[in-house]
């Protein structure tokens, strides 16, 4: 069987979600688990891009720089509307298993990537971090209930059994795997170097001299909010500034229903933060909850993964004491999606900044899941926090 072929029957599907078509990426996600193929969580992982909405001009050009880091055979689609998600994952299919387009497309691409971009070039977007890995190898065993759990393990092979006695594991686990770091000084083939630390740097505790890096997280990354760019820098593994924007549609464009603030939007808020905590096979299952309810149903299984979830010692360590607002911390906000409890509120791009500040970029991620910002609500003018 040739390569073509093959990528179509185990396709890896990357998902980017522009801000306001949050439905049309739900029902793709559902789409993609229903034919066995699996969402990417990088672009050297997928053979698939699918652009959920139409994206503006900013936008559009991070999904560009990615769709040029995806390996051959690849196929690239936009789908706006939830409804038209099966016949464009079916022309996609087709366009991956046709040899001669992918010779095609093969002779027309630059013998070598391309080179990266300082933090300030390229618009301010530099290079960004596509690689949505958590870092862990298998799904975490979070369950302190093993009895309330029904045995349909959906992640399946490569489970770590991380009993909570043990006192390990935690949201610090959940690392960001191998990152495309945007260096200060541009070098050959994009390759940089970290530059000094100047005015970002902040003091060391042993004297050190310590490098500063400027990492962008997003536009195009797995579970993170559509369209938000994240500029952080760097010094060690801990950020110590930070500035957010969003990057908007394109202005003619119809978003879809909303989802955010619904029942169903409260359940996918919950499966991104569970694939960031390291607990893939309830993410899973919250998924299936939120197809359910965007379906019109009630599954009956959401009752019963509540209380699995708000029973796990594990996931309220790892999640305790994260992304403190007024009304809560990380754990306390999963605990109201999950009973429907708590008024709806609007976090601020300022509080965004500001809460990843003083933290890794793998907490960072999970403080910033825990917001569950509504992006297509959002303005343009980027907001800044830290030294």
């Amino acid at each position: 069987m040739d390569l073509t072929r093959l990528a179509a029957r185990r396709t890896a599907v990357l998902a980017v979600e522009v801000p306001g078509w949050s439905r049309t990426r739900c029902a793709l996600e559902q789409d993609v688990r229903a034919r066995g193929w699996r969402l990417a969580g990088s672009p050297a992982d997928a053979d698939l891009l699918v652009v959920c909405g139409r994206p503006g001009a900013r936008l559009t050009a991070a999904v560009d720089h990615v769709w040029s880091q995806l390996p051959g055979p690849r196929a690239r689609a936009e789908v706006t509307t939830a409804d038209d998600v099966p016949a464009v994952l079916d022309g996609a299919a087709a366009e991956l298993a046709d040899g001669a387009a992918q010779r095609r497309d093969a002779a027309g691409r630059p013998a070598d990537p391309e080179p990266g971009t300082t933090a300030a070039g390229d618009d301010g977007m530099g290079d960004m971090d596509m690689d949505g890995d958590s870092g862990h190898s298998g799904d975490m065993d979070m369950d302190d209930d093993p009895g309330d759990a029904d045995g349909d393990h959906a992640s399946g092979d490569g489970d770590m059994d991380m009993d909570d006695d043990s006192g390990e594991g935690g949201g610090d686990d959940s690392g960001d795997g191998d990152m495309d770091m945007d260096m200060d000084m541009p070098m050959p083939a994009g390759i940089g170097l970290a530059g000094a630390g100047g005015d970002d740097q902040l003091p060391d505790p042993d004297g050190l001299d310590m490098d500063v890096l400027h990492v962008p997280l997003g536009p195009v990354l797995p579970h993170w909010p559509a369209g938000l760019l994240l500029h952080t820098t760097l010094q060690g593994d801990l950020v110590v500034a930070a500035r957010a924007e969003v990057l908007l549609p394109a202005d003619d464009a119809p978003p879809d229903p909303p989802v955010h603030g619904t029942p169903a939007g409260r359940w996918d808020a919950v499966a991104t933060l569970l694939v960031l905590a390291g607990w893939d096979d309830a993410a899973v299952r919250a998924a299936r909850v939120r197809d359910g309810l965007l379906a019109g149903g009630q599954p009956p299984e959401a009752e019963r993964l509540t209380r699995r979830i708000t029973r796990s010692r594990l996931l309220r360590w790892s999640l305790r004491g994260l992304g403190r607002l007024p009304e809560g911390d990380a754990h306390d906000r999963l605990r109201h999606w999950l009973t429907g409890t708590g008024q709806r509120r609007s976090t601020e791009l300022s509080a965004v900044a500001e809460l990843v500040t003083g933290l890794d970029l793998a907490t960072a991620r999970l403080v910033v899941a825990s917001l569950d910002l509504d992006t297509a609500d959002r303005v343009t003018v980027p907001v800044g926090a830290g030294s």
